[in-house]
């Protein structure tokens, strides 16, 4: 018990005597030659690393600000099918609607109006002459099977899983070149069949990789100036710049012509991309423009942007890949009977993202850069320290020279005890007179 109390005693004693010691700074002049040296090295080191990367390479006498931006775009272009690849696919279809089809801006391009990016219809899947009835559900539907001996699946209301609409209860007799039989729905009728075989021997709009897009963009730096603002459109007067230029990003003309064909910016994309297998299922695509401008103080027209696409879906998946889905076109009979032609659309989404920041000179930007690098030179300092005090043969001697112990007890004459012989003075006396101002 008594040496518990002992314990929590000297445990208190140490607690105080901690709490109530102060540390201050002493200087020490150490004249060592490689002390000194390395302490000198350090610090030019440190100061170019201040000067070279801090201030030169990353900028930091400019105020950087991020980029605003708005985009928008104008496509263009026209394809003709004439049956190349075989009319299979429009399916339902009569003869007279399975002739050569022209597409253009408002037959391939859904919708017409998107955001930030637009979906160029590439390849299709018909099923025209649709209208509200009850019809065998597409076979590939599953748990759609059933025979007229075992309805279980037919269950009146169920919808299947990607189905066409309601099951009635009954079921479908043989049909097809397999003599499937399948529930029965309320849909519009027929319902969709698509043959992926079909689908995959090519898109339908064979020279979509030529339909141009005009980007138009315009940008401004509000938090560095207002009125810093430029386009990716040369400023000239002739209005028919755009009729004539092409885009080109080795000259100043050809990159402030930003009319792109789909397969320009196909053929940015790392790693290549084929773009007929591209357009048989589908994809995403980013186009990206930066603007990444420094010294803006002299001017934006030093500032230009940089294009670069990148595939943003993942083309080696092998469930559902590429891109698609489905839209509809309505019509009414003479008679008043509604029916529509159902078209599943394949084709690549363009987004288009604009990034960047703009950099411009700015004295309080330097001032707190340096003066927060500048704190940088007190590593000098400890390195030197750990050298003299822990690397070298002297060690104890330097350790002994740098701290100094102060016990505070005072002495009879008043003034606290320190451990080491006192300075030699000729009167001591003298320390207790005032000092006349």
């Amino acid at each position: 018990m008594g040496r518990c109390v002992e314990a929590c005693r000297w445990l208190c004693d140490v607690l105080v005597a901690t709490f109530f010691e102060y540390d201050t700074a002493k200087i020490v002049h150490i004249q060592n030659k490689k002390v000194g040296l390395l302490n000198r090295l350090v610090q030019i080191g440190i100061i170019g690393y201040i000067i070279g990367y801090g201030i030169v390479v990353q900028k930091g006498y400019q105020k950087m600000g991020p980029v605003h931006s708005t985009v928008t775009t104008k496509i263009k272009g026209a394809s003709l099918y004439n049956g190349s690849l075989g009319w299979d696919f429009m399916q339902n279809c009569p003869t007279e609607e399975r002739n050569s089809t022209v597409f253009d801006t408002a037959d391939y391009i859904i919708p017409p109006r998107e955001p930030n990016s637009f979906f160029v219809m590439t390849n299709m899947w018909v099923t025209c002459h649709q209208v509200l009835g009850e019809c065998p559900e597409d076979p590939g539907v599953q748990k759609s099977h059933c025979t007229h001996n075992d309805t279980s699946n037919c269950t009146r209301g169920t919808v299947f899983i990607g189905g066409s609409g309601p099951a009635t209860g009954s079921c479908s007799d043989p049909f097809g070149p397999d003599e499937v039989q399948t529930c029965i729905v309320q849909a519009w009728c027929p319902t969709e069949r698509e043959n992926k075989t079909i689908t995959k021997m090519g898109p339908k709009l064979t020279n979509a990789a030529n339909f141009t897009v005009l980007v138009k963009n315009s940008i401004q730096f509000p938090t560095l100036r207002p009125g810093l603002r430029k386009r990716n459109i040369l400023s000239t007067k002739d209005p028919d710049f755009l009729k004539n230029c092409a885009f080109n990003t080795s000259t100043k003309d050809g990159l402030y012509c930003p009319i792109l064909s789909l397969g320009q910016i196909v053929d940015m994309i790392e790693p290549k991309e084929n773009f007929t297998e591209l357009a048989i299922e589908g994809g995403v695509v980013g186009l990206e423009i930066a603007w990444n401008c420094d010294n803006l103080e002299r001017g934006i027209e030093h500032c230009n942007p940089a294009y670069s696409a990148k595939r943003l879906d993942d083309p080696r998946v092998g469930i559902s890949p590429g891109y698609n889905f489905r839209y509809a076109t309505y019509y009414q009979t003479e008679n008043g009977t509604d029916y529509r032609k159902l078209i599943k659309a394949y084709g690549i989404l363009f987004k288009m993202d604009v990034i960047g920041e703009g950099g411009m000179f700015d004295f309080f930007t330097l001032v707190l850069k340096l003066g927060s690098m500048i704190a940088l030179l007190g590593i000098a300092v400890v390195i030197s320290d750990v050298i003299v005090l822990y690397l070298l043969k002297k060690r104890w001697f330097y350790r002994d020279k740098k701290y100094l112990n102060v016990i505070d007890p005072p002495d009879e004459t008043g003034y606290d005890v320190i451990e080491g012989p006192l300075p030699e003075t000729k009167d001591t006396s003298e320390l207790n007179k005032p000092i006349n101002a």
